[in-house]
């Protein structure tokens, strides 16, 4: 009798064999929609090869209530069928291993300091001012991994880039000066007409300024977990390395008259490239709503190396006043950035995310800045610029 009970005893400990023992408390019962036959009746989560499924740590226990009831603290009794699985109430950790999404941003203040660059007949009103080409959200993506390090840390891999920020704006003389009279246009460099005029730019036939930027940004991060004392809320700890490259160009191209009889063109360029290299520190935070649906805030900021590069170009009639020059250096530089996000489970390893986001920047060699608009000829660089992008994301997550 005594061999016959431990015996019982032993088998009652054991799990399949080759796999070890399995404490009662570890083998949580299952959905009737995953985990094998075992699941529908009750019994232990079991995966395709018949062998026991522990549950992480982010799934509670069920109690008498059923499926979906968690104990006191845990459950809250928020428990919705969110995904349609009848899975347990998850309340741990936020978690995924890829992640994709689309983003618009804008920066509607980056050439707020230039004005406008053109007027209607000399000190008459103004037009073709570049502020009015920075208000609309430009599309970008980005993608982030993670991989696990241990129980609590993960290593996370992110790239973003925007690459079609920008605008282009063309004014005819004829189409806009009383009358349709040609050569009627007139730059802030000569004062609007009332200063000496630039031969090829002031009575101007044609004006058009063009702006185009790109904004790159890759990070690799250090994500260190931490829970609160409910476990509903959550984050993580975030160290990492960061490169952000900022790259922006102006043009300004006009047609007018050489002489009193004939035409000529001149152009104008203005290209800063800011490459931002080094460390950030912050994290983010997590709250479960209810079952499927969480909120997060997230914040990060660091000071990088700026490595920038300004050149200033003009091309002008004969050619005898044609210049370029190029500045660089190297300066620290700040980057801060938050968002806020929800999450929402759509199957039992994919859900949905979107947000917004804010992005900003300082320490810049930027031309919005750098663009003196009374003097056509000046080469000086402002490496004190800033730029603040603002938008919104939206995504997908996949967790394997």
């Amino acid at each position: 009798m005594l061999v016959a009970a431990a015996v019982q005893a032993t088998h009652a400990q054991q799990g399949p064999a080759g796999y070890g023992p399995m404490p009662g408390p570890q083998a949580f019962p299952a959905s009737p929609l995953a985990g094998g036959q075992a699941a529908a009746g009750g019994g232990a989560y079991m995966d395709a090869n018949g062998r026991p499924i522990i549950l992480p740590a982010q799934y509670s226990a069920p109690v008498d209530g059923g499926y979906g009831a968690c104990p006191p603290g845990y459950g809250d009794g928020l428990y919705a069928d969110f995904g349609g699985y009848s899975m347990p109430d998850q309340v741990g950790p936020h978690y995924f291993d890829v992640s994709v999404e689309s983003v618009f941003l804008q920066n509607d203040d980056a050439l707020d300091g230039i004005g406008p660059l053109a007027s209607i007949g000399a000190a008459g009103p103004t037009a073709l001012d570049p502020s009015n080409g920075t208000g609309d959200y430009e599309a970008g993506w980005k993608i982030a991994a993670r991989l696990d390090l241990g129980p609590l840390s993960v290593f996370e891999a992110t790239y973003a880039g925007l690459y079609d920020i920008g605008f282009s704006q063309t004014i005819n003389s004829v189409d806009v000066a009383p009358g349709g009279v040609d050569f009627q246009l007139f730059s802030p460099f000569s004062q609007f007409g009332v200063g000496t005029l630039i031969p090829g730019v002031d009575d101007g036939q044609t004006y058009s300024v063009t702006y185009d930027a790109s904004l790159q940004s890759t990070e690799l991060s250090y994500r260190r977990y931490w829970v609160g004392n409910n476990p509903r809320i959550s984050g993580t700890y975030l160290l990492g390395f960061r490169y952000t490259r900022l790259k922006e160009t102006v043009t300004y191209d006009t047609v007018g008259l050489d002489t009193p009889v004939t035409t000529a063109s001149a152009s104008r360029l203005w290209q800063g490239d800011n490459e931002l290299l080094g460390f950030q520190l912050g994290g983010d935070g997590w709250i479960g709503l209810r079952q499927g649906l969480r909120f997060g805030i997230e914040s990060k900021a660091g000071v990088y190396n700026n490595h920038y590069v300004f050149q200033n170009a003009a091309v002008t009639p004969g050619g005898a006043s044609d210049f370029s020059s190029v500045t660089k250096g190297d300066q620290v530089s700040f980057i801060g950035e938050a968002n806020a996000s929800f999450v929402a489970d759509i199957l039992p390893s994919w859900s949905i995310r979107g947000g917004y986001q804010v992005l900003y920047m300082s320490s810049l060699a930027a031309v919005g800045s750098t663009i003196d608009p009374t003097d056509y000829f000046a080469t000086t660089v402002n490496t004190q610029g800033d730029a603040l992008y603002h938008g919104f994301f939206g995504g997908l997550e996949y967790v394997w």
